[in-house]
């Protein structure tokens, strides 16, 4: 995807949803001002027309006690008379559907379809002869009579033009501000995620799980570049750690192929030359050859062990006292000769079985290796840890970290069997469960004591 189609999917769809809701904004209130100014004007001129109404003088008894006669208003009072002062939008409706006003006055256009047809509204809109826009008041005399007292709306439809000119200009402004705002906003708001990108084409390029991610901030993208971070430095731990344990496994694997090869290689010559080999060396080699491809194998298998992903560990109730006791047969079918002495208590923890109990089967293995013939290995399971005794040489304290390593054997073992992954599973098992391994003291001070740490599960807690 190309940097213009980035902006059009995301800086630009966002100014362009930021103006349409401001613009949507705009015309909701502007809609709302005209018509409240409308409304507003209408009411102001209803209350001058009721205001201006000659109807209260009409209706009021003159000198005798005489009531006016409603035709006065129409220009045939006499001069001087104050009706005059209402003839500027005056009209008489009479009874029957006929109307007359003062002299000057733009007659108001009224459709008569019978005696009710006055009565309601009183303000209505209506129109001149002359085609003016006026607004209304029509008012009862009595008699019959209607009174129309009326205005010209002309100035408050200017008003309201011009109010609406000046609102569209707003508007049209207020979207154009907003739209630059809101692409400025944006731009601005987007900055970290634009480097984060650029970080994460040069790692997907590159593929260099070690390029520093820039992360600034607290909120949702901060989070979402330290996030990012830890992915990468976890692929980046995750990728060493397989190509350590591949370089470390060639390194192991070209001993044992090495010597089977020679051993393969004796073989075919002597089959190839027609000198046979004697029948002790040959059974040697053949049994040489039947150790190497055991060690082979059982290599192959830790390598298995410790190349497997942690999320691939089951996570369910494990009691411990059968694990110990079934790593425990195991160990004593394997070992003959030496004595197992066990005590072991019932305790659960969460994690996998199997993996569980390879790993005390190797510490248990490991004490036999290292053990006199005919010696005893204990083995004590309490809540929480499981510890492993052997009667052999010991270990030096400054080797005890080092033990759980891929590959590392002490000097003093490098002539015995074995591939130096056995504690190594242990240490990951151990770690994949929540718990620790380490040698520590023994409590003789003879033979070397590994002691194994798990979380307990507390039913109900």
């Amino acid at each position: 995807m190309s940097r213009g189609e980035r902006r059009l999917l995301l800086r630009s769809r966002v100014a362009l949803v930021t103006a349409l809701v401001v613009a949507l904004g705009i015309i909701v209130v502007s809609v709302f001002a005209w018509f409240g100014a409308d409304l507003t004007m209408r009411r102001q001129i209803d209350a001058s027309l009721q205001a201006s109404s000659p109807v209260k003088e009409l209706t009021t008894p003159g000198p005798g006690g005489v009531l006016p006669d409603p035709e006065e208003l129409c220009g045939r009072e006499q001069e001087g008379q104050s009706y005059q002062k209402f003839i500027v939008g005056v009209q008489l409706v009479r009874p029957d559907g006929t109307t007359c006003c003062p002299k000057g006055v733009d007659k108001v256009r009224i459709w008569h379809n019978g005696r009710d047809d006055m009565a309601l509204p009183r303000f209505r809109d209506g129109v001149t002869v002359s085609r003016v826009g006026v607004r209304v008041l029509a008012e009862p005399l009595g008699g019959g009579y209607t009174v129309l007292t009326s205005r010209s709306m002309s100035d408050v439809r200017d008003t309201l033009r011009q109010l609406g000119t000046v609102l569209g200009v707003v508007a049209v402004l207020g979207v154009v501000v907003a739209a630059a705002s809101g692409l400025l906003l944006t731009r601005l708001a987007l900055r970290p995620v634009e480097r984060l990108t650029k970080t994460v084409e040069h790692i997907a390029e590159t593929e260099d799980l070690t390029a520093p991610v820039d992360v600034r901030g607290r909120d949702e993208i901060g989070r979402l570049g330290r996030a990012f971070s830890r992915m990468t430095t976890a692929l980046a731990e995750s990728r060493k750690r397989q190509q350590d344990l591949v370089a470390d496994a060639a390194h192991e694997l070209r001993t044992p192929l090495t010597s089977m090869r020679t051993n393969v290689d004796l073989l075919v010559r002597s089959e190839k030359t027609g000198r046979p080999i004697p029948d002790d060396q040959r059974r040697a080699l053949l049994a040489s050859l039947q150790d190497q491809a055991t060690e082979l194998g059982d290599l192959v298998g830790e390598l298995v062990v410790l190349a497997r992903d942690e999320r691939e560990t089951e996570h369910v109730p494990v009691p411990m006292d059968a694990v110990v006791n079934r790593a425990v047969e195991r160990a004593r079918a394997r070992a003959q000769g030496h004595v197992f002495e066990v005590r072991s208590e019932h305790w659960t923890t969460v994690g996998d079985q199997g993996e569980l109990e390879r790993a005390v089967l190797n510490l248990l293995d490991n004490a036999v290796k290292f053990s006199p013939p005919s010696s005893t290995v204990r083995v004590r399971s309490a809540e929480g840890e499981i510890t492993v005794a052997d009667a052999g040489p010991g270990i030096a304290v400054g080797e005890r970290a080092m033990v759980f390593q891929r590959f590392w054997r002490s000097p003093s073992a490098r002539s015995l069997p074995g591939s130096g992954l056995g504690l190594a599973i242990v240490a990951q098992t151990a770690a994949a469960h929540g718990g620790a391994v380490e040698f520590v003291e023994p409590l003789d001070g003879v033979g070397a004591t590994v002691r194994l740490r798990l979380p307990v599960e507390r039913p109900g807690l």
